[in-house]
């Protein structure tokens, strides 16, 4: 059985499922549906090895913004596609662009070339590529119950560009893990040859199969709450409540069984994702009240064409308990 999410239910007992979890984060794995799943063997590589070969893989390289934006507009039209494609109406484009706007503009890093696109994609999802691309499924949309929640999402995924979560975890053994063998032995080669340009179109077509598995099964568990912090701080230049920065992650936990596994960025554990809500309702604690109004604009337009799914509306009586 499957969430609304993408999630596969197993019927197994709460704490095996949570070791499980706990013992293979580092070797999680999205499918093309959105899917997440466990795999323990990539590329033929064994996790001992792949492991210690994480520090020499990018040992002495050193990556900046110039490659972020590489790597994201070399690899944002793929996966674009990979995931459902845009979502063939421009005028939900343009509201998205139109919400997302204010959101964006809070960033300390204007020369990225940011995006953001509706994906056609039921899963509820949302991801973010290195140098400022940004992707938001439909199925999430249709789970947002205000404009907090997906200016919340936004928000967190903005975070993990602004802090380069994606440049800091190629350098760790989990991204390692991610790559095919052809695709680890060609960026060793790159390293190897002490060439000028690190970053080649070669280079880039090997990261793929790392940066789309690590932007879609959620980074470290210190990025990601680096990130929860980050939406705090849009929250305060965009003019939304911080004291609602929470309220996506516990819809997240009425849509998705306790026993479910698998991870995304936004959704992890299921009492690890209810950490991460209650610690962003410790932290907005103090902060003051918006000076301004957030501009929602488009939002009501997204929520026209993407109305809140019947399933939420027929879970009510969920506790946080």
């Amino acid at each position: 059985m499957k969430s609304p999410g993408g999630f596969k239910t197993r019927h197994w007992p709460r704490r095996r499922v949570l070791a499980g979890v706990a013992g293979t984060a580092a070797s999680v794995a999205v499918t093309s549906g959105a899917q997440a799943q466990f795999d323990f063997n990539v590329g033929g590589f064994d996790l001992g090895g792949i492991f210690s070969a994480a520090k020499s893989l990018f040992e002495g390289i050193s990556l900046g913004e110039e490659d972020e934006i590489k790597i994201g507009v070399a690899l944002y039209p793929q996966m674009i596609a990979d995931f459902g494609g845009a979502y063939k109406n421009s005028k939900v484009q343009s509201a998205m662009r139109l919400f997302a706007d204010p959101l964006i503009r809070t960033t300390a890093r204007p020369n990225l070339p940011w995006e953001i696109v509706v994906l056609d994609d039921n899963t509820v999802n949302a991801w973010a590529l290195p140098g400022g691309k940004l992707a938001v499924n439909k199925g999430l949309i249709h789970y947002t119950a205000s404009d907090h929640e997906l200016a919340a999402v936004i928000a967190h995924e903005i975070g993990h560009v602004e802090k380069s979560h994606a440049l800091e975890e190629m350098r760790s053994g989990k991204f390692t893990s991610f790559l095919t063998e052809a695709g680890a032995q060609v960026i060793r080669s790159q390293v190897e040859s002490g060439a000028e340009t690190f970053m080649t179109d070669m280079v880039l077509d090997a990261l793929s199969s790392g940066i789309f598995k690590l932007v879609t099964s959620g980074y470290s568990r210190s990025a990601e709450l680096e990130a929860d912090a980050h939406l705090l701080r849009v929250f305060e230049l965009a003019g939304y409540d911080p004291k609602q920065a929470s309220g996506f992650y516990l819809t997240l936990l009425q849509l998705i069984p306790p026993d479910a596994e698998g991870s995304t960025s936004l959704f992890s554990t299921h009492p690890e994702t209810l950490e991460r809500a209650d610690r962003l309702d410790e932290l907005s604690v103090g902060l003051p009240s918006p000076r301004f109004k957030a501009s929602s604009r488009g939002y009501a337009y997204l929520k026209r064409i993407f109305p809140t799914r019947e399933y939420f509306r027929r879970n009510p009586d969920y506790s946080r308990s």
